[in-house]
């Protein structure tokens, strides 16, 4: 079984590399204790040409500092060893800025997604919008009937050097299967590359992590021709009463698509209840007075009410 991945994954490390694959940035946490708060250690590899270009990894301090034994098994970083160190929020704008708005991969993507979103909210700092894919669900929809798809279980058997639990190393990894997945779909971008294998990216803001609404596609039989969704953009702002991802399927199927960010191609924004906390002038999101200010310039942007999304929708 061993040999049979070393062969796939190497012809299919071939063909990504023949693609050119990249333009995406693998990432990866190490955490101090059992919460998701508690980053202690990041890496992130960025992949060109097939080939991962070059890696980054930062030292972490967690909340007090304080570590579980269990985890400093696992992964050898010491509380005296991120004693000195910032805290997550405090690096993320170099991470960021090293990222640079390229799609990302991670190997179990639930967890480090959600430690990323967990550790910036201890620091005081929003979420970022991003997108991502998880090689581990990748892996099981590409190589089936393997026994594990643990990420040391997949270098192990197919042949690719690992450092596991070292953030840099565990990062590099996840964007070599990347590009091998890149291969195996034949497909240059990740985002192209997780659609034909079937699955979809996914998004991560400041509302958590959901599939990424541009991927949406109807489910019903046929979409109206005249709705007045149609062609149209639609952006959410706010906590809906509706989920995010049935909000997303209900624009797909009445002929619309979901962005995320307020532009002059936008039509709608649909406002749900807004957090206090996040409001910018005491009563509006950015989104909000951005659209407002779009439509004084003339842009045919329309905001609605949760209520009237819905109306709209049923009319």
């Amino acid at each position: 079984m061993a040999h049979n991945l070393e062969d796939k994954l190497t012809s299919a490390l071939t063909a990504g590399r023949a693609l050119g694959a990249g333009g995406f940035a693998a990432i990866d946490f190490e955490t101090a204790t059992a919460a998701r708060a508690s980053a202690c250690s990041a890496g992130v590899a960025v992949v060109r040409e097939g080939y991962v270009h070059e890696v980054r990894t930062w030292l972490i301090r967690p909340p007090d500092n304080e570590y579980d034994p269990f985890n400093v098994a696992i992964h050898g970083i010491t509380p005296d060893m991120t004693a000195d160190s910032p805290t997550l929020a405090e690096i993320w704008p170099e991470m960021s800025s090293f990222v640079n708005h390229r799609p990302l991969v991670a190997h179990n993507a639930a967890f480090d997604m959600g430690v990323l979103r967990a550790s910036l909210a201890m620091g005081g700092t929003s979420c970022p919008d991003l997108d991502y894919a998880c090689t581990y669900q990748l892996a099981r929809r590409v190589w089936r009937g393997r026994l594990s798809y643990r990420l040391n279980d997949l270098a192990a058997e197919g042949g690719l050097h690992l450092d596991h639990h070292e953030a840099g190393s565990d990062a590099a990894t996840a964007a070599l299967l990347g590009v091998a997945l890149c291969g195996v779909a034949g497909q240059h971008l990740i985002p192209d590359a997780v659609h034909a294998i079937g699955l979809r990216m996914r998004h991560l803001s400041e509302f958590g992590q959901t599939i990424r609404p541009s991927g949406f596609q109807p489910d019903v039989g046929a979409i109206p021709e005249n709705g007045p969704f149609v062609g149209k953009t639609v952006v959410f702002t706010g906590a809906l009463v509706l989920s995010r991802t049935d909000a997303a399927q209900l624009v797909a199927n009445a002929g619309g698509q979901v962005a995320t960010t307020i532009s002059h191609a936008v039509d709608y924004l649909v406002v749900g209840v807004q957090d206090p906390e996040k409001v910018k002038d005491g009563v509006r999101s950015s989104k909000m007075i951005k659209a407002a200010a779009l439509a004084a310039d003339g842009a045919p942007i329309e905001m609605l009410s949760e209520a009237d999304f819905v109306h709209m929708l049923t009319a």
